[in-house]
């Protein structure tokens, strides 16, 4: 898609990075995702430890894990931005919001959002499932799977979207995602877009 807006540097655009009463509309599109995230954690939550829950709703676990890793491509991309060398100028306002908002979110380079598998999931998975799929395959490929614990999978299931319900894990493509620590990070995120001064 061609871009015809007319990108421009403004005065002071290089010392404040986001233009302070505009902070308040990258808070609230951070704490969407966030908030969507947290309820599918919840939800997670309530399921694994409500037996009536899980017989009815197992197979959820794994849509309520993948909305979370795709919540978490999503703020991952407010935090680093991808770099658009084509124009400059677009790529400085990109690259200066998002130096701004790691800042006011602390966020660095070992951040758990700097992870690229986040990002690919949503950004990569009609590439990442033609792969899957275009490879010789030994054993079998399941589609989607709920198991309790790691031991029940080996090395010849191909699996397609799963959940490993005692490690809170999620397997897409047969690539795994521990959820606990990323859930953690997006809480954290969460309570600063509220408590934050605008």
């Amino acid at each position: 898609m061609n871009d015809k807006h007319t990108w421009e540097l403004i005065e002071g655009h290089e010392d404040w990075k986001i233009y302070p009463v505009y902070r308040i509309f990258y808070f609230e599109c951070i704490n969407t995702a966030t908030v969507s995230a947290i309820a599918s954690w919840e939800d997670i939550n309530h399921i694994v430890t409500n037996q009536e829950a899980y017989d009815e709703h197992h197979l959820m676990l794994i849509d309520l894990a993948e909305n979370i890793v795709n919540q978490a491509g999503i703020i991952s991309r407010y935090f680093f931005p991808t770099k658009d060398n084509r124009n400059p100028v677009k790529n400085k306002i990109h690259q200066l919001r998002g130096e701004k908002l790691r800042s006011l979110f602390s966020i660095d380079q070992n951040n758990i959002l700097t992870d690229r598998k986040f990002r690919n999931h949503i950004e990569h998975f009609d590439e990442n499932l033609d792969k899957f799929l275009n490879q010789p395959v030994v054993g079998d490929i399941y589609p989607k799977t709920v198991f309790q614990n790691s031991e029940q999978i080996n090395s010849i299931m191909h699996l397609f979207k799963a959940y490993v319900v005692s490690e809170f894990k999620y397997i897409s493509l047969s690539q795994e995602i521990e959820l606990p620590a990323l859930v953690e990070e997006i809480y954290r995120i969460y309570n600063l877009t509220i408590d934050q001064p605008n």
